[in-house]
C-alpha cells in the first residue's frame, strides 16, 4: 500500500477514537436505562475499532519510513505514549463521570500534541 493510503486509514481511526470518547461522554450524560448500556457499548466498540486502526497504520507509516531499524525516534516515543493514553481514558469516562470535563480539554490537547508530532517530526 501506499504512504497517503496508509496516512487515510490512519486518519479514520483518529476520527473513530475520538468518535467513541464522544459516544462514551455523550453515554455518560444519558442517565440509567436500557439504552445507557447500549451506547456505552457501541461507543467502546467504535473506539476499539479506531485504535486498530491506528496502530495497524502507525506501525505501517514507521515502515515505510525505516524508522524501525534501532531505536525509535523520541516523537515516535511519544506518540505511543499519547495512544496509551488515549486508549485507556475511555474507561475513565466510562466509570467516572465526574471526570468528563477534565478529560474533554485533556484529549483535545493529546490530539493536538499528537497531530504536531506527526506534522513537525
Amino acid at each position: 500500500m501506499d504512504y497517503l493510503t496508509i496516512k487515510l486509514f490512519h486518519l479514520v481511526g483518529l476520527m473513530l477514537v475520538f468518535m467513541g470518547l464522544g459516544g462514551m461522554v455523550f453515554a455518560a450524560s444519558a442517565g440509567f436505562g436500557p439504552d445507557r448500556k447500549t451506547l456505552r457499548r457501541a461507543a467502546a466498540f467504535i473506539h476499539g475499532i479506531g485504535l486498530l486502526f491506528i496502530l495497524a497504520s502507525g506501525i505501517a507509516m514507521a515502515s515505510q519510513l525505516g524508522l524501525f531499524h534501532g531505536d525509535p525516534p523520541g516523537w515516535i516515543k511519544a506518540k505511543i505514549v499519547i495512544f496509551l493514553v488515549l486508549g485507556g481514558s475511555i474507561s475513565l469516562a466510562a466509570r467516572w463521570s465526574r471526570a468528563i470535563w477534565y478529560l474533554l480539554p485533556a484529549w483535545i490537547l493529546l490530539g493536538a500534541a499528537a497531530a504536531y508530532l506527526g506534522l513537525y517530526k
